[in-house]
């Protein structure tokens, strides 16, 4: 009996390392594991946001409304803010090699090497959803009064007002990404110019101010897209029709997000800096023993502003009564600082994992979760078009047989399921990873050999993913929501 056993758990490992291989790049990287299981987490998160917020209109759902309750029941809905998450993650990934270069001296990556790996794990899977989606569930979009909105989506710019939330209603969060990565080389080579030369203590100290400028431009452009931009309280700086001119460059519909990709790209500094410093082993042992309560800090300030977001946005008047004296506050800001708050919590847990004791990472390693983390991409892109299909198609047949609401949740997420991990496995399989080889193939075509800085050597950072955060099913985000 225990051979029959041991050859039954050597034959799930074997599968379940072809089944990993097979979904892997295959180009030689170092990989950081738990980022996988971490972006699986956070777009399963946004899935169910969108599962349970469409089941909570339709009734199918009937939340708890009393103060306790409305807390535990705002952690169904606790999965939207997953996509500032993604953000993180992209800044933080991205950003690993600018930040190596800056503190350490090591090769400035290729510009032309970015971009090509950007276009071609981005634009495979989001043409085919594109004009998937065009095609059968909208089609009005092909008609020629409907062309300057169907250029939008060409063009990445779905969080225009125009757009924003049409078609597919996460797509928004696509053009954030990609504006993102249009920026980045600039910014970082901005960074650059300023952070390289110096003590390694200074440099520190200078690229924590670049990015607290960048975290303080996404602030400023927030607050102003929010409270200002409808006003004529700026006119005498910059006139109003010209300001509503860049408005959607500048802040979009509901920002850019510039805040969230700061954190990221901080926790990737802190990150470089103790995995790369020759004198850093000593501190980065310290901050281990502290991870546990870094990542409890970061649960607590994240369940605190969920609450916060809950009774704002969906249920107010009928939970958190003890809100309501701070209720203006609270709604006159909540565009503005929740955000923020949101962005510091995952801050905090992401650095925590990072950095913590092999049982924080392990569970975030298992291969069916890093499974998840590989088709994140088609996964968000592709759940809430089947959402929508089961509420207006299916649930008024399970309705009219007399089912109960269990029963119709039931059916309502095998349904999603069933039809969109295995669609998603298949567009990663087929369109994605064959694009992602391409863009490698493209990359060494057209590669110099790059100038080599001597330096001392150091300890090589722990593994890199070399993937979107969030939107590109994204290490995503693999990334993008």
């Amino acid at each position: 009996m225990p051979e029959v056993t041991n050859s039954l758990v050597s034959s799930i490992q074997m599968w379940s390392q072809s089944v990993t291989c097979s979904l892997e790049d295959s180009k030689q990287k170092k990989t950081i594991y738990a980022l996988d299981g971490i972006r699986a987490l956070t777009c399963l998160g946004v899935v169910s946001f969108h599962l349970n917020l469409r089941a909570y209109i339709a009734h199918v759902w009937s939340p708890f409304l009393d103060n306790f309750g409305a807390m535990i029941s705002s952690l169904a809905l606790i999965g939207e803010t997953g996509v500032l998450l993604f953000f993180l993650l992209s800044g933080f990934l991205l950003f690993l090699p600018y930040a190596k270069a800056m503190l350490f001296d090591s090769d400035w990556p290729s510009w032309q090497r970015f971009y090509i790996r950007r276009i071609f794990r981005i634009f495979p899977g989001y043409y085919v959803a594109l004009f998937l989606m065009l095609l059968y569930l909208s089609p009005e979009y092909l008609r020629a009064a409907n062309w300057d909105k169907l250029f939008l989506f060409l063009t990445f710019r779905m969080d225009f007002p125009a757009t924003y939330q049409q078609l597919n209603a996460p797509f928004w969060t696509l053009a954030i990404e990609v504006q993102f990565y249009l920026v980045l080389p600039l910014i970082a080579w901005l960074i650059g110019r300023l952070v390289r030369g110096g003590s390694l203590r200074l440099r520190m100290c200078k690229l924590s101010f670049c990015l607290a400028l960048l975290w303080m431009w996404g602030f400023i452009t927030r607050y102003w897209g929010f409270k200002l931009a409808d006003t004529h309280q700026l006119d005498t700086i910059i006139p109003h029709e010209f300001a509503q001119m860049l408005r959607p460059y500048i802040f979009g519909t509901v920002g850019k997000f510039f805040e969230s990709f700061a954190i990221g790209m901080s926790v990737c500094m802190l990150y470089i800096y103790l995995h790369s410093a020759p004198n850093a082993a000593n501190l980065k042992g310290r901050i281990s023993r502290f991870c546990p309560l870094i990542l409890g800090a970061g649960l607590v300030l994240l369940f605190a502003v969920n609450i916060w977001h809950y009774y704002v946005i969906y249920m107010i008047h009928l939970s958190f009564h003890f809100l309501d004296p701070y209720q203006n506050f609270m709604e006159s800001y909540r565009d503005i600082v929740m955000q923020d708050g949101f962005s510091f919590a995952y801050g905090f847990i992401l650095f925590a994992v990072l950095h913590g004791s092999r049982w924080l990472q392990r569970p975030l390693e298992w291969a069916p979760l890093r499974w998840i983390g590989f088709i994140s991409f088609s996964l968000y892109m592709w759940h809430d078009p089947f959402v929508i299909y089961f509420f207006y198609m299916l649930l008024p047949k399970f309705q009219n047989m007399g089912w109960n609401v269990t029963a119709q949740y039931t059916v309502y997420v095998l349904w999603v399921d069933v039809t969109t991990i295995p669609l998603a496995f298949t567009l990663y399989r087929w369109v994605e990873l064959p694009g992602m080889r391409l863009g490698e193939k493209l990359c060494k075509l057209i590669e110099r050999t790059p100038q080599k800085i001597k330096i001392a050597p150091i300890a090589e950072p722990a593994a890199v993913e070399d993937v979107p955060a969030v939107l590109s099913g994204s290490s995503s985000t693999k990334n993008v929501v």
